[in-house]
């Protein structure tokens, strides 16, 4: 039967994905107006013209990178967008007031430093850097911070992140429509605020650090309305501002001469998109690009011609089998385990994923506070899981249904085999994403897959959100441990770093090696190719940012 399994593994290693994400923003395709062929776009004729024609006016090699991604979708504005595509190219020109750096450390950014914290963990006192400007000129201020945070919770911007700051007191009396102004932010003068907290948070400070809570320069947003994060409508206090953007093709940005946070490697960044990944690759075959993502179905092709142009990094995520714990057969926590031990997680990475991951040893992703270092990878042994199932009373095998979007096809179709050696047989349902959404959160599917990606290290965003149980009915999940609740509302009050990180090991025991409310299988690995003239890129999580990249302008002019 083993032989039988390598056999679809192999068969299906050609076209295989990694299981898609959920709850972050991750890199996908959106149509665009990019040709199929292995002609370079307009767009890249373009800017290889501009470019071309920069140089000859200046006398000296202008340093510009060609970035290829999807089309970055509904605009630039990320208080409304959720795109990991667009916080690539708004986070360049907008910035919060904290960041995480491409190694996941937390540092200020419009900030003199980390804001202090009452006690009682209600209070933060923040304090602005003097001397920033936006790059129309006008000086950041304590204004524009208050009048950013009370625009996303105006109702109609339609705000799609307001989840992570509704903790901020007179939050919701704004989404309510009952308070135009927001009663928990207070300015003391142009460069000192307050911020207090309904409840005590502890992952506050994380989420301003997040691309949905970049700063806006209060008159530039207010006059473009409607048009803000379209166009040229976007300005910020970041390294770069925008040239052009024709919102379909490609946007072009530009050094900000006056950046705050010193000299910008870079004199331009195109962001050029394409319609799909093999329209994208071939791009960056014939140079039209520099940079770009790597999907993991055309790693092991690349890997063979470009092996030393990719790199691999490894977001914040967890791909898991995602369980209805009051589904017939699933409610058996043998049953759950047996799942768990039918399948061979180091098999299922080498090949379906071409290496592309590393094999679950429990939920908590491998580089977030909490997962425990010294736990092996999830034992495979299909002789114990039938055991198990025996001991159930189905040892004579039984059907589950599982439905699934179909990125999640190859992988789950690996799983059948597995499954199917001892004694369950994997009812596999294909469908599109709007029928998955509806059925999941209905509660009407046993079985399906999930990445579940932080944007920044903790534990919390990775559990509280998907297996809290005021939480775990709306994804269709239904997990109740009181012991995990209680675990996790500690860890949202506490400051200590330390003690949190303890907290969450122990909800991550209870909640993947006691009560196997999910099937962890893989913590993701993504990678980009860059051409051997870009220097110092790197990749901390799911966005690509370019705060460190450089140009060797004089190899690039002659590759």
């Amino acid at each position: 039967m083993k032989k039988q399994i390598l056999a679809v593994l192999s068969a299906l290693a050609v076209s295989a994905t990694a299981l898609s994400a959920c709850s972050a923003p991750t890199t996908g395709n959106v149509p665009d107006s990019s040709t199929t062929s292995g002609e370079p776009s307009k767009a890249a004729e373009s800017t290889e013209t501009t470019e071309a024609a920069a140089n000859d006016n200046t006398g000296s090699e202008r340093k510009v990178l060609k970035f290829g991604q999807a089309n970055a979708g509904d605009g630039l504005d990320m208080q409304i967008s959720t795109s990991s595509r667009a916080a690539s190219i708004a986070d360049e020109i907008t910035e919060s007031m904290l960041r995480f750096t491409e190694d996941n450390e937390e540092v200020p950014v419009l900030l003199t430093d980390f804001p202090t914290i009452s006690e009682d963990g209600l209070l933060y006192s923040f304090e602005l850097k003097q001397g920033v400007h936006f790059t129309n000129g006008a000086e950041l201020k304590a204004s524009d911070v208050k009048f950013t945070f009370e625009r996303m919770f105006t109702p109609d911007t339609g705000a799609k992140s307001t989840a992570y700051f509704k903790m901020i007191k007179g939050a919701q009396d704004m989404l309510d429509g009952k308070a135009t102004e927001l009663s928990g932010f207070e300015i003391q003068d142009d460069y000192h605020f307050t911020i207090t907290l309904d409840y005590a948070f502890a992952p506050f400070l994380k989420n301003i650090a997040t691309s949905y809570a970049d700063i806006f320069p209060e008159e530039a947003c207010r006059a473009a309305g409607d048009k803000w994060g379209f166009g040229t409508d976007l300005i910020g206090t970041g390294p770069y501002k925008i040239e052009s953007n024709d919102d379909s093709t490609q946007v072009t940005l530009v050094k900000n001469e006056d950046y705050h946070g010193g000299e910008v490697n870079l004199d331009e960044i195109d962001f050029i998109y394409y319609d799909d990944d093999q329209t994208k690759l071939i791009a960056y075959e014939n140079g039209d690009i520099d940079l770009a993502d790597l999907n993991a179905s055309l790693l092991s092709q690349y890997q063979e011609s470009h092996g030393d142009e990719i790199t691999a990094y490894h977001p914040l995520g967890t791909a898991f089998i995602s369980l209805n714990l009051k589904a017939d057969y699933i409610k058996d926590i043998n049953v759950r385990k047996a799942i768990s031990l039918a399948i061979n997680r180091e098999e299922l990475v080498d090949t379906i994923l071409n290496g592309a991951g590393v094999p679950a040893t429990s939920f908590l992703n491998n580089s977030i506070p909490g997962h425990d270092d010294s736990l092996p990878v999830y034992t495979y042994d299909p002789e114990e899981a039938k055991k198990l199932l025996a001991d159930a009373g189905y040892g004579d095998g039984i059907t589950i249904d599982a439905e699934v979007r179909q990125t999640d096809q190859t992988v789950f179709a690996a799983l059948q085999g597995y499954l199917q050696e001892v004694g369950i047989n994997l009812n596999l349902n294909v469908v599109d994403n709007a029928t998955w959404t509806s059925d999941r959160t209905a509660g009407k599917i046993p079985v399906t897959g999930m990445t579940w990606n932080a944007l920044y290290p903790d534990g919390d965003f990775q559990m509280y959100n998907y297996f809290y149980s005021k939480n775990s009915d709306a994804q269709g999940v239904y997990y109740n441990n009181a012991d995990f609740d209680k675990d996790l509302d500690e860890a949202r009050v506490l400051t200590d770093e330390t003690k949190r990180a303890e907290l969450y090991k122990d909800a991550d025991r209870l909640l993947s090696l006691e009560d196997y409310a999910c099937i962890p299988l893989y913590y993701p690995q993504s990678q980009f190719i860059a051409k051997p003239y870009v220097k110092n890129y790197k990749v901390g999580n799911l966005i690509y940012h370019f705060f460190d990249v450089d140009i060797d302008a004089a190899a690039k002019a002659q590759s």
